[in-house]
């Protein structure tokens, strides 16, 4: 099958996830990840971050698409994702992509956030994921013991950190944390 312009912009009206990779800086150094050097020719990271601007232009023209009510399930939320890296290094452009769907007039778009997130910034930043209602995938990869190739710039086993996190939004947020937290084992 041969695509055209109006296939495309079929896909586009009926788009339901936007995905963002908001950075590939993480702040663990996870002995199996594919930007290791463990692996060969592996994909070294370069500190990137998206750019807000870039991430306008996409939103304005997928919004010109939407004003005009071309799509067949206007109802359908439509997920923005943001991942990384780890994407908390760049909350900021989290927070000014979401500002800037939120000032927009609305076209009949519900929005809805997720993220998946290694869960070391979450004390930080979890009041801002709270208020937006992310969904939010922790990664975590079992008990202390196999958590222990997840593991900071020193060397040392991040478990404990992710843990205090997730317990303490747990114990701010029990609702949001029921209806909201996945992990990903």
């Amino acid at each position: 099958m041969r695509v055209s312009a109006d296939n495309i912009r079929y896909n586009l009206n009926n788009l339901f996830q936007l995905v963002f990779e908001v950075t590939d800086m993480c702040n663990l150094r996870c002995k199996y990840c594919g930007y290791a050097d463990l692996y060969e020719g592996y994909d070294e990271r370069e500190n990137l971050k998206f750019p807000f601007q870039r991430a306008k232009l996409i939103i304005d023209y997928l919004y010109s698409l939407w004003s005009k009510n071309q799509c067949e399930n206007i109802a359908q939320p439509i997920i923005v994702g943001f991942y990384g890296g780890e994407p908390l290094l760049n909350v900021s452009f989290i927070q000014e992509v979401i500002a800037y769907i939120e000032s927009l007039k609305p076209v009949g778009k519900v929005f809805r956030y997720n993220m998946t997130t290694n869960a070391i910034l979450l004390d930080k930043y979890m009041d801002f994921l709270v208020e937006k209602k992310f969904n939010l995938l922790i990664s975590l990869d079992g008990n202390k013991e196999g958590q222990g190739y997840r593991v900071d710039a020193a060397g040392y086993n991040s478990f404990d950190r992710v843990y205090s996190n997730v317990c303490l939004l747990r114990e701010r947020y029990p609702e949001y944390f029921k209806e909201y937290v996945m992990f990903n084992l």
